[in-house]
């Protein structure tokens, strides 16, 4: 059961924003990594819309995954924002959708944010910094960091917040006219071609085996890259996108389980 009708006000959202700024990432560890940031960051929102049992299912909806550049990452907050706005005030906004949009959103915007903020802002303002430092030490580095770092990213990321806000609270027209979903599946696939690239970049399954042809040893891995380039580590991410989707397992015990079979494998010599 609703408990108000009424959108969010300029104070309401300026306190979602600064919960957001505040604690960015939380109970951050290597199974949800960001993720745990969510139903605090959306708290109020919830409380103002629903009752105890809807709340808590909200809650719960927000409680997975999630990792991206932080301060680029208030666009995909806002727009989050604005999306459950709408789906308290009208119930049309489909709780996958937001899932979705949400989950594909987080690799391309972490990598905008990692190049600009990570890769080309702060090593510019640390140069600065440690100039103004110099040789003797002087406070006016330490001190234009802290005023410049917070006098950039503030601005920035509220002005990302504001812009994905407006995004999200325009759903509803994008669902009357049908196009939401074509939206959410082209980020969708989107989102499927950055996590491929990353996989397919950081995940590099090999094996030492090697067998003789004509009195030659060849390596086994090379035999298979030649064929098909890659193929065990796409074999290994299928198994484990088999474990966690269709078979429950915790990405926790896939991870621990994956460093026993590791060391055990190169133990015996075959990885």
């Amino acid at each position: 059961m609703e408990k108000t009708k009424e959108k969010l006000t300029k104070k309401e959202l300026n306190n979602l924003f600064f919960r957001f700024c505040q604690y960015n990432a939380p109970g951050f560890d290597y199974v949800y990594y960001m993720g745990k940031s969510w139903p605090w960051w959306l708290k109020p929102l919830f409380k103002k819309y629903y009752d105890k049992e809807e709340y808590s299912k909200a809650l719960t909806r927000h409680f997975d995954f999630y990792n991206t550049e932080n301060t680029t990452g208030a666009l995909v907050y806002g727009v989050v924002v604005g999306l459950e706005e709408q789906k308290a005030l009208t119930g049309k906004v489909p709780e996958e959708s937001i899932k979705d949009i949400k989950v594909s959103l987080q690799g391309p915007i972490a990598g905008i944010g990692d190049s600009l903020i990570q890769g080309t802002l702060l090593p510019i303002l640390i140069t600065i910094a440690m100039s103004l430092s110099g040789d003797n030490g002087s406070i006016a580095g330490p001190l234009f960091y802290i005023v410049a770092l917070f006098g950039i990213l503030l601005p920035y990321m509220y002005i990302l917040f504001n812009k994905g806000y407006q995004l999200g609270t325009k759903a509803i027209n994008a669902i009357s006219s049908g196009s939401l979903k074509r939206v959410t599946e082209a980020i969708s696939s989107f989102g499927l071609i950055v996590i491929g690239a990353l996989a397919a970049k950081q995940c590099g399954v090999s094996t030492s085996l090697s067998y003789m042809s004509n009195g030659e040893p060849v390596m086994l891995i090379d035999k298979i890259n030649s064929i098909f380039p890659n193929l065990l580590s796409l074999l290994v991410i299928f198994l484990m996108y088999y474990l966690m989707k269709k078979k429950k397992v915790s990405s926790a015990i896939i991870v621990y389980a994956t460093l026993v079979v590791v060391v055990v494998l190169a133990l015996l010599g075959i990885a």
